[in-house]
């Protein structure tokens, strides 16, 4: 995994959200990362947040993850981008 320093989170609660056609409670996520995007821990990834809902009312299948393997060029932090 990665460091908790490099961890950022977003959650906007009570969001509209028309997902499948209907607004019952559901979920959308991207996760940005670089290098640790692979189908493995992705489906891993998935199942931990769907545990994590799941107790709020949300069905797994309302809860959609996307998954972006960012370049080091692409992502700034601390006045520089992490390929330098």
């Amino acid at each position: 995994g990665k460091p908790e320093t490099y961890v950022g989170v977003c959650i906007n609660d009570n969001a509209s959200i028309l997902f499948g056609g209907t607004e019952e409670p559901a979920a959308l996520g991207c996760v940005y990362s670089i290098g640790a995007i692979s189908m493995e821990s992705n489906g891993l990834i998935t199942s931990d947040v769907t545990d994590l809902l799941e107790p709020f009312g949300l069905a797994e299948n309302r809860i959609y993850i996307n998954f972006f393997d960012m370049p080091r060029a692409n992502i700034g932090w601390s006045r520089k981008t992490f390929a330098g």
